[in-house]
């Protein structure tokens, strides 16, 4: 069993520039990386602005429409208007 002081100075991790050790150090960084991403992404799952968010864009959606029918109108009255009759 490795005593106090060998456990201080991490000698129960390899402390070498090995291609092994470095590979599971990757691999180490990657899994805290997505503990703490997975564990950022649980605190907004329940935030307000997520379904104000999507209750906007189908709002933003709905407006984009009705100005493209309201385009569409002004020109065929435009048109309309300009047809001579006789």
């Amino acid at each position: 069993m490795p005593s106090q002081g060998e456990r201080q100075n991490y000698n129960w991790r390899p402390n070498d520039y090995s291609s092994t050790t470095l590979h599971r150090y990757d691999m180490e960084a990657e899994h805290w990386t997505k503990a703490f991403k997975n564990a950022s992404n649980n605190h907004t799952v329940g935030d307000v602005t997520t379904p104000l968010r999507s209750i906007m864009g189908g709002v933003d959606f709905v407006l984009s429409i009705l100005s493209l029918i309201l385009i569409i109108l002004i020109h065929f009255v435009k048109w309309l208007r300009s047809y001579k009759v006789g």
